[in-house]
């Protein structure tokens, strides 16, 4: 279980960086030709990755380069330098790459069992630095489905790593930090629709991302360009995950008239940025823990929110 619960809590988002000193012919930095990229290692004391340069076919398909970077590491044996990439009880099964968003989806058969933490947080790492190398993918979005779980709907976890994820640092307790970026949305400056914002956070072991985000805009904007779209003193009451939709519970500032936003921009304010993250793809809003039939007695409200793009304004910034 605490394999597990470690792998949750990386969920997103998020690329693996693990501290510490690589071997100093590191330092000196490579350059590479054009049929070259990097596979990234575990070093052979587990603290921090090592590089090593193999050739790949860069005119063939993504998902045709992804296969063979995969079949090499597979292939890479210990040695006095690095470790096996690819831990006992992890399968490579296949990927697919989303070329409007740049998401290369790629996924493994797991037994937690035989698959200890912290070789897992290391083998993410080299997976997600060694293919966002490749053209037209920034975001790595790995599904593991466990061989244990019989439940189809449980079984398969899924984290997005990109180039500004998390750091970890290990510590004796094997406990860890992660610093990376989320996204959120609030309103532009007209007030008539959504500006994607990126926020840079720490967590730890026991943060809830989906809490996170929904603290982040309460906080509200630290830019220019941007208005909060939810009222600074609104409280969360609950905010819990499961089945990919989270359900938000919010106090009596959330629902207030005073807020002269629409109410659109309010609550997709919360859906769109909620399911930016990986484990969520819908928000059922609770007040006092149960469904009411109107926001602000006017949009309907008992029902599950998903994302809306229609509202998303194409700019970003970050923090």
């Amino acid at each position: 279980m605490k394999r597990l619960y470690l792998c949750l809590l990386i969920a997103g988002m998020i690329l693996l960086t693990a501290c510490g000193s690589a071997p100093k012919k590191q330092e000196k930095a490579e350059k590479l030709t054009g049929r070259q990229i990097y596979l990234y290692l575990p070093d052979i004391n587990r603290t921090g990755l090592v590089k090593q340069v193999t050739e790949i076919d860069k005119e063939k398909p993504v998902e045709q380069q992804v296969e063979k970077l995969m079949e090499k590491l597979s292939l890479l044996k210990a040695t006095e330098e690095y470790q096996s990439p690819i831990p006992g009880g992890l399968v490579y099964q296949d990927n697919h790459l989303e070329e409007r968003r740049g998401r290369l989806e790629i996924s493994f058969q797991i037994d937690y069992d035989a698959v200890d933490a912290e070789e897992l947080l290391f083998f993410k790492a080299c997976i997600a630095k060694t293919l966002l190398q490749l053209q037209r993918v920034d975001t790595v979005a790995m599904s593991f489905k466990d061989l244990a779980n019989t439940d189809e709907d449980a079984a398969a976890v899924v984290e997005n790593f990109d180039q500004d994820s998390f750091v970890l640092s290990f510590g004796k307790d094997s406990s860890y930090k992660q610093s990376g970026s989320i996204v959120l949305f609030f309103a532009g400056e007209t007030g008539e629709g959504l500006k994607e914002y990126r926020k840079t956070i720490e967590i730890s072991n026991n943060t809830s991302l989906a809490r996170i985000v929904v603290e982040s805009l309460i906080q509200g904007p630290e830019k220019e360009g941007y208005q909060a779209t939810l009222p600074g003193d609104t409280k969360i009451r609950n905010i819990s995950v499961k089945d990919g939709i989270c359900y938000v519970d919010l106090s009596d500032a959330f629902y207030s008239t005073d807020n002269p936003l629409k109410n659109d921009v309010i609550v997709y304010s919360v859906v769109n940025s909620l399911v930016e993250l990986p484990t969520i793809s819908k928000v059922q809003f609770l007040k006092n823990g149960e469904k009411i039939q109107f926001f602000r007695e006017t949009l309907p409200f008992d029902s599950f929110f998903e994302r809306n793009l229609d509202l998303i304004e194409q700019e970003e910034t970050k923090e």
